[in-house]
């Protein structure tokens, strides 16, 4: 056989025989086996993780927004998502926090989560050389305050300068937005920190050293936008802006009329013993002598009829001590007390001058008197009614206390203290009034220098002031004191008839608390004030240190202004022509510091601290000028047609209680010379911040 032959018989064998096939075919497939067993097994794996790590973003997420919430902290925020994360078996070093701008709705913050972990491979190696699969998982979560709402300081007007910054100053708003309707101006050395700031000018925010910040530094959200007066249209508003009709209405109370009694027998208790007893028989009565005392008595008299009485030097007096209530005596002259005196219960008409010094003391009853002055030693009343047709005046260091009562005082035909002015009241020593009262005082009062006077005690006292004869109702000089007690009951009230001018410095005043405060004149103070709770209607300005002077001792402790659950509501009708404040509706000026003004928090004027002008005809605004600092003040500060100026070093900032926050709206807002505004959140707004929470990505 050829050996061709045996190669094509071989050949043939070979082409006959399948023993090796498999093997063949099993080295060609096998890879894409392994391929399919990669992706199943360890591609599948890594999408089961995906999906873990994405519900674990998105808890750390909505996690971390909850605390930035709550705390306005990015460290407390990452702290948060962290541990979230953690407790659901991510590694700290895997995940990622950051607060950033929304991307869903524009001017709101978000908390973004990352998760970043990696996968070991081993059959995917084979058709690639990468050892470990990245697996990435993301969350976005709105944090809720936006920036579109209207915000916790808001510049109004268009066509005014919007909020303007120099020389310093700042404006903290770490909880809510800073809008204007027109420019934002922040120069170097200036600065805003907000969650958002909205302008409406034609060009953005001028900040050359980028003084617009975002909360702990990240960065501003900034929007071109209008926003709408919040408070227009507000009920409240509404409702507290329209009692200046009723207050503006207001008049003086009638003065008493005097007695007119004119005639009854003169009586001289005297040393001579002989004519005293003759004068006292004369009258009805009888006058028994103990040295050196006189006792007067008229038994079950009626009336009886006195003209002038005199008492002479050394002597006492007891007159009626043990009469009936029921009795009158009529006096048709003046009388002066001395040494001690003391009258007993009864009806009391002095038709001309009551003077009272050294010991004085009367029982309880009705006392008609023209003028009561009390010149030296203590004078003191039982309770009662009292009718002062010409004034009651203290002088000489005399203390004087009144008894519970009705007290009805006309003003006087004689200056005060040697003033320009007659009022109805002119203390000049020590005077009170207990209580509860009544008090009407035809002709207003002035405490002078140094003196002391309170009126009443409890809650269910009651006021009604008319002016002096220089237009005050309330005059306060320097160190003076006077306390009011509360007219809070059913049918109190508190009514004044010309201007609050507390304005002596190291005084201090308290003016009750009262549904209503209702002030037809303006407000003026330069010692410590201390506003007893509810709306003040001012018709007219309300300053603060316009004339100097500043915090002082009351109540047993140093206080410039204390005020809680104080609405303050200003007409403008006038304006302040004193100093800084001259031309403003409300000014706090120098050596005011530490004011503390907070709104009610529930009640028909809820949240709303101070309600200047609401007609587009007055554009009367509000300032804090020289050094008045560290104003505390909770509530909306509402000014819609006039400026809010800051000045000269003042600051304003809202309350340290979280559930109270400030809201200044003004057609402008201007700081300047080392100012500082801080506003925590939005009072009263039918478009407040929210804390919803919500993913969105």
């Amino acid at each position: 056989m050829s050996f061709k032959t045996d190669m094509i018989r071989i050949l043939g064998c070979l082409a006959r025989d399948r023993r090796g096939n498999v093997l063949i075919i099993s080295a060609l497939v096998m890879p894409a086996f392994i391929g399919m067993a990669a992706l199943v097994t360890e591609y599948g794996g890594a999408l089961v993780e995906q999906a873990e790590n994405q519900r674990v973003a998105d808890l750390s997420a909505y996690a971390g927004a909850l605390a930035y919430n709550a705390t306005k902290s990015t460290d407390q925020m990452t702290a948060a998502a962290v541990n979230v994360a953690a407790l659901n078996g991510v590694r700290s070093a895997d995940v990622q926090a950051a607060l950033v701008a929304s991307p869903r709705t524009a001017g709101i913050s978000a908390v973004s989560v990352s998760i970043r972990t990696h996968k070991n491979l081993l059959l995917a190696r084979v058709l690639d050389r990468r050892e470990e699969l990245l697996i990435y998982a993301g969350s976005v979560a709105e944090v809720g305050a936006q920036a579109q709402t209207p915000g916790c300081v808001l510049a109004l007007d268009g066509a005014q300068t919007g909020i303007t910054l120099s020389g310093g100053t700042a404006i903290m708003a770490p909880s809510c937005t800073v809008s204007s309707n027109n420019t934002v101006t922040v120069p170097c050395g200036t600065s805003i920190s907000a969650i958002g700031v909205n302008y409406n000018s034609a060009a953005a925010p001028t900040q050359p050293c980028s003084g617009i910040t975002g909360p702990n530094g990240t960065a501003a959200v900034i929007a071109k936008k209008s926003t709408a007066d919040p408070l227009a249209g507000n009920a409240a508003v509404t409702s507290a802006v329209a009692r200046f009709t009723s207050v503006a209405a207001l008049t003086a109370t009638t003065a008493p009329a005097a007695p007119t009694n004119t005639t009854g027998t003169n009586i001289d208790f005297a040393w001579d013993q002989t004519a005293t007893k003759n004068a006292a028989v004369a009258a009805g009565c009888t006058a028994s002598w103990s040295q050196p005392t006189w006792t007067f008595s008229c038994g079950t008299k009626t009336v009886v009829n006195l003209g002038n009485v005199t008492i002479g030097g050394g002597i006492n007096l007891n007159f009626a001590v043990n009469g009936a209530a029921t009795t009158t005596y009529n006096f048709a002259g003046d009388f002066t007390s001395a040494a001690t005196t003391t009258f007993g219960p009864g009806i009391y008409n002095f038709a001309k001058t009551l003077t009272t010094a050294g010991t004085t003391t009367f029982g309880a009853g009705t006392y008609n008197v023209g003028k009561l002055v009390t010149a030296g030693g203590t004078t003191t009343f039982g309770a009662g009614t009292f009718n002062f047709s010409k004034g009651l005046a203290t002088g000489g260091g005399a203390t004087t206390v009144f008894g519970a009562g009705t007290f009805k005082i006309g003003m006087s035909d004689s200056v005060c203290n040697y003033g320009a002015a007659r009022v109805s009241v002119c203390n000049t020593s020590a005077l009170t009034f207990r209580g509860p009262s009544v008090f009407e005082l035809a002709g207003g009062l002035n405490n002078t220098g140094g003196a002391t006077l309170t009126f009443g005690s409890g809650t269910s006292n009651s006021y009604k002031i008319g002016p002096g004869s220089n237009g005050d109702a309330i005059t306060l000089a320097g160190g003076a004191t006077m306390i009011m007690a509360d007219a809070t009951a059913v049918g109190s009230v508190f009514q004044v008839v010309g201007n609050v001018n507390a304005g002596g410095g190291g005084s201090c005043f308290v003016v009750p608390a009262a549904a209503q405060h209702d002030i037809e004149g303006n407000f003026m103070a330069s010692g410590a004030v201390v506003l007893g709770a509810g709306v003040y209607t001012v018709d007219g300005f309300f300053t603060l240190g316009s004339s100097g002077g500043g915090s002082a001792t009351c109540n047993g402790s140093t206080v410039s202004v204390s005020a809680n659950n104080v609405t303050l509501v200003l007409s403008g009708k006038t304006k302040s022509s004193s100093g800084s404040c001259t031309g403003y509706v409300f000014c706090v000026a120098a050596g005011y510091s530490n004011i503390s003004l907070t709104a009610p928090q529930t009640g028909a004027t809820a949240k709303l601290a101070v309600i200047g002008p609401t007609s587009s005809s007055n554009t009367g605004g509000a300032t804090f000028a020289e050094g008045g600092s560290n104003a505390k003040i909770s509530g909306a500060f509402y000014f819609p047609y006039g400026p809010i100026i800051m000045n000269g070093g003042s600051s304003v900032m809202g309350s340290a209680d979280a559930s109270r926050c400030l809201q200044l709206i003004g057609s402008r807002i201007t700081l300047s010379g080392g100012t500082a505004a801080t506003s925590e959140c939005i009072a009263a707004s039918g478009a407040t911040a929210t804390s919803k929470v919500s993913l969105v990505q």
